[in-house]
């Protein structure tokens, strides 16, 4: 069995040897090159652009013409009942961030167009800015859309009725009341965003670095105006997204305009300094949360008000990612009530949106830090706490307070076996540091879908995945997906599903994908912890249909039952005899037709529409420990366990690097990462020297165990686990410090806890 096994990646040669092909190796005849010109203010009228000096070779494109090239808007594809915004313009009458896409300059070189942005003079009516979310909800603060007469964009109600919280909390023992700040991150994959638009052979022609080559083309089309049919999009290699490329950006369509008016070629790839202004950021919430408790140590109720700066607009996910937060507050434990009130503001920020995780590591360092107070107001060990209060596996399938069905799982299991890792670690040396552990145990939802509830969220987007598994006359296969890798391997996980179900060595299957002109529509694409549970689904489908179609065909030249036939190392055998007969003799008579059973089409290929029953969900306890420097507040994460559960392990040492990368998001997240702004909103972190991320040193050795409890609504028992890391990583290591400095454990309110903010805190305290 290949499903199961450590297959190296069959990617890696590609990459590693550099044969790899992203958008910035791609070249067209005729090509030329492009630089966008942004906003320097954060909000100001625009109300010229003199573009008279550029000179000859050089082309402007401004706000007036990309206006005019482009009628249609930006939409929002995540939208709740009250909402005022459903979409943008290309370009505004308004910048509204600074790093603002308002024109482009095309050139025969990336430096001529640089410099063709020195030569263009904008003239901007500064206006006030908006710099955080709370004072956006001032009464008197700057309307970034006076016609709306608020800065409030959206906003939502979730869980049980304020009559039943009410109730629960006033018959509650005890109730504890905290706040928690996350700060605006990037995701900063590998390769930045890059785009290639050739308007050749009256189509236009899009290679981009992107998770959703379809969803592209839908509004490259909307914008536009342009039919689908003119359109092809291509994601080639994609050096990471995290979300980021989930998206399509202002600059991006610019391009695609800018081509099509000078019918050539034009390309644009994003630097480092654009990446950190203008790219979707994330997070950037603040929380205010109760959690109401008894004192024999039973959790009753959690409610919290979540307030979710958008940035300048809302993006094309809108506020899901806040909605996200509101519905996995409740994670592995039983509550009598679980609210969230959310409000989403707008403000003079870069505008957030999708980023791996996608609301629910807010919601798991809400609950997991709520569940350590109160184990700390109680005198109990955080564990035992969580112990009492986890839904046992006997509870499965588990409705949560929220409305999630959890499908399958054993909570305590992951927990227990996390807690007995720890209970093995070395004892730390007796250095003066203080040190701490923190747990965090979490649900992790994935693989979007069904499409009712899709709907019923607010989400327009397509949540079922097609798969084509097809066998060539020489017995190699073709798989077509409409999934589109940014860096997971489904090259491999995908091959070893359809190895084991036809027999067929690996290296005869071909995955093809991430071309809109020849795979199965995927509004959603790679994202969402959905490829394989969703993506895999319809492979596991069809490759099914197409192994027992071969059984068939294979019986009938063997003259056997076809429930006899037995597919493995490249051929069909009769059970239990040497009969025997290689697929390429097998493929070649479908194909022929010569001798078919009858009923059974020529050819062998079927196609699979997945349209999945239910979500499903991963799980995990995290454990970390941390060692803190009281005199300067340096933390150092010395230990790192994780206990996971995704279903069936397609390949682990795939499923371990994506947990290893996520924890590595996830500590940056709480320790180092925060794109700060001043009080005129003006972006203080515009490099690696302001914006800090974790390197390889910053990391233990990740101690990884799986449970596996398949999903019983997946084709093959997989479940999502891609964003894992990311979600749990936090919400441990911000328990451990809290458990490292006691002292100052409810004064924590700010993720990063950057070495001068617990500095300060400690501070405080010897004060």
């Amino acid at each position: 069995m290949l499903v199961g096994a450590r297959v190296p990646r069959v990617e890696d040669e590609r990459f590693l040897t550099g044969r790899g092909r992203f958008v910035d190796d791609l070249q067209r005849p005729g090509m030329l090159h492009a630089a966008i010109l942004r906003s320097t203010s954060a909000h100001a009228t625009i109300r010229g652009v003199d573009a008279s000096a550029l000179g000859s070779e050089k082309w402007f494109f401004g706000p007036d013409r990309l206006r005019g090239r482009a009628p249609g808007s930006i939409p929002v594809i995540w939208t709740f009942p009250i909402q005022r915004q459903s979409g943008h313009p290309l370009v505004a009458d308004r910048a509204r961030y600074v790093g603002e896409p308002i024109g482009i300059v095309v050139a025969g070189s990336r430096a001529e167009a640089e410099d063709g942005l020195e030569q263009i003079l904008v003239d901007l009516e500064e206006l006030p800015a908006v710099a955080d979310a709370e004072a956006a909800l001032a009464h008197d603060a700057p309307l970034l859309y006076p016609d709306w007469g608020t800065n409030v964009a959206a906003g939502f109600d979730s869980g049980d009725t304020v009559e039943h919280t009410d109730a629960v909390f006033a018959s509650a023992d005890r109730v504890l009341t905290f706040r928690q700040r996350r700060g605006r991150v990037s995701g900063t994959p590998m390769e930045g965003r890059a785009i290639l638009a050739d308007p050749t052979d009256d189509r236009l022609s899009v290679w981009t670095s992107t998770q959703t080559p379809h969803m592209v083309r839908d509004v490259i089309a909307s914008v536009l105006g342009l039919p689908h049919r003119k359109i092809r999009v291509v994601g080639p290699d994609v050096g990471g997204g995290f979300g980021l490329k989930d998206h399509i950006y202002e600059d991006e369509l610019m391009v695609c305009v800018a081509a099509l008016e000078l019918d050539r070629p034009v390309k644009w790839v994003e630097d480092r300094m654009e990446g950190l202004l203008s790219t979707s950021q994330a997070r950037g919430e603040v929380f205010d949360v109760e959690v109401a408790f008894d004192l024999d140590g039973r959790l009753r109720g959690v409610r919290a008000r979540g307030l979710r700066d958008a940035g300048a607009h809302l993006s094309i996910f809108g506020g899901g990612p806040l909605r996200n937060t509101a519905d996995n507050l409740p994670g592995p434990y039983r509550w009598d009530a679980v609210r969230f009130e959310g409000t989403v503001v707008v403000t003079n920020r870069t505008p957030t949106g999708a980023y791996r995780g996608f609301g629910q590591p807010q919601a798991v360092v809400i609950r997991e830090h709520a569940v350590d107070r109160v184990a700390s107001e109680l005198g109990v060990d955080p564990v035992e706490l969580r112990r009492r209060n986890m839904i046992r596996p006997e509870e499965m399938p588990y409705r949560t307070r929220t409305l999630l069905t959890y499908e399958s799982g054993d909570y305590p299991e992951s927990l227990e076996r996390a807690a007995g890792i720890v209970a093995r670690w070395p004892e730390p040396p007796d250095d003066g540091l203080a040190r701490g552990t923190g747990y965090a145990s979490y649900v992790e939802l994935s693989a979007i879908g069904p499409r009712a509830g899709a709907r019923a969220l607010g989400v327009d987007a397509s949540t079922y995945e097609t798969a084509t598994v097809h066998m060539e006359v020489d017995g190699s296969v073709r798989v077509i997906v409409g999934t589109s890798p940014h860096g997971q391997g489904h090259e491999t996980t995908f091959a070893q599903l359809v190895a084991d179900r036809l027999g067929v060595p690996m290296e005869l299957i071909r995955l093809v994908h991430s071309d809109t002109d020849i795979t199965p529509y995927s509004s959603y694409g790679t994202a969402a912890s959905r490829s394989m549970a969703v993506g895999g689904g319809a492979i596991v489908r069809a490759a099914d249909r197409l192994a027992d179609k071969i059984r068939q065909v294979a019986g009938e030249l063997l003259e056997a039952d076809p429930s006899d036939i037995e597919l493995a190392g490249g051929g069909a055998t009769v059970g239990g005899t040497d009969v025997s007969m290689p697929l390429t003799e097998i493929a070649a008579a479908a194909v022929r037709a010569g001798r078919l059973p009858d009923g059974v089409a020529p050819g062998l290929s079927e196609t699979v529409i997945h349209d999945p029953p239910e979500l499903t969900f991963s799980y995990a306890t995290h454990a970390c420990r941390v060692a803190v420097d009281r005199r300067t507040g340096e933390i150092a994460v010395e230990c790192y366990a994780v206990v996971h559960d995704c279903g069936i392990v397609v390949n682990p040492t795939i499923v371990e690097g994506q947990i290893h990368g996520g924890i590595a998001q996830g500590v940056g997240e709480a320790l180092l990462e925060g794109l700060r702004f001043d009080a005129n909103a003006q972006p203080l972190s515009t490099t690696f020297m302001d914006y800090l991320l974790p390197l390889a040193t910053s990391l233990p050795d990740i101690h990884i165990e799986h449970t596996v409890h398949p999903s019983p609504t997946v084709p093959g028992g997989m479940k999502g686990m891609g964003e894992g890391g990311t979600i749990g990583a936090p919400a441990a290591v911000l328990n451990a410090v809290a458990a490292a400095v006691p002292e100052v454990a409810d004064r924590i309110e700010e993720i990063p806890i950057t070495p001068a903010v617990l500095r300060a805190l400690l501070r405080g305290v010897e004060a």
